[in-house]
């Protein structure tokens, strides 16, 4: 999501649950990473100058997602599109009902069922020179072959990154 942000001209603040991440993301081109938790609104507004976040994406659920709502400005958008924590999410019925910020929810599958040809292709169009220059690529963990598919599934599991199966 860095990658694609720079190269949109998007400026990030990235939210993260462990400290020790914080090096790796400031290493992709995040412009702001602070760890998750109290007083994160403030601390928001205080990196970036109290400027207008319109936008966060929630990947957590749970807690994190009160936290987000929190930083959105006024008729901003929050888009769940994953629940890593396992946990509902949290929000606030007063910022939905008089800051006006909209929850949504994203699913690539039903996207790609739903989105025009021509969306489809502009996307395609804008991600394919990312990925064969190397600007964005997934973090691959783990590469097994079929003799190894158990440990694959296992090793998967933990989404610490990607998992390549190889022909034997």
């Amino acid at each position: 999501m860095i990658a694609i942000a720079k190269s949109l001209e998007i400026r990030t603040v990235n939210i993260v649950r462990r400290e020790e991440v914080i090096a790796e993301l400031k290493s992709l081109g995040a412009d702001v990473v602070l760890v998750d938790g109290p007083g994160l609104a403030k601390r928001v507004a205080a990196e970036t100058g109290g400027a207008p976040i319109g936008l966060a994406l929630d990947v957590v659920g749970g807690p994190s997602t009160l936290n987000l709502m929190n930083c959105l400005a006024p008729k901003g958008v929050l888009v769940i599109y994953s629940g890593v924590s396992g946990q509902p999410f949290s929000g606030s019925a007063p910022s939905v009902i008089f800051n006006e910020i909209s929850v949504r929810g994203f699913w690539l599958g039903h996207w790609r069922k739903t989105a025009t040809d021509d969306a489809i292709a502009k996307m395609y169009d804008h991600l394919v020179p990312m990925v064969a220059s190397g600007a964005i690529s997934p973090p691959v963990v783990a590469s097994y072959n079929l003799d190894g598919f158990s440990d694959a599934i296992a090793q998967a599991a933990a989404f610490k990154g990607k998992v390549i199966l190889t022909p034997n």
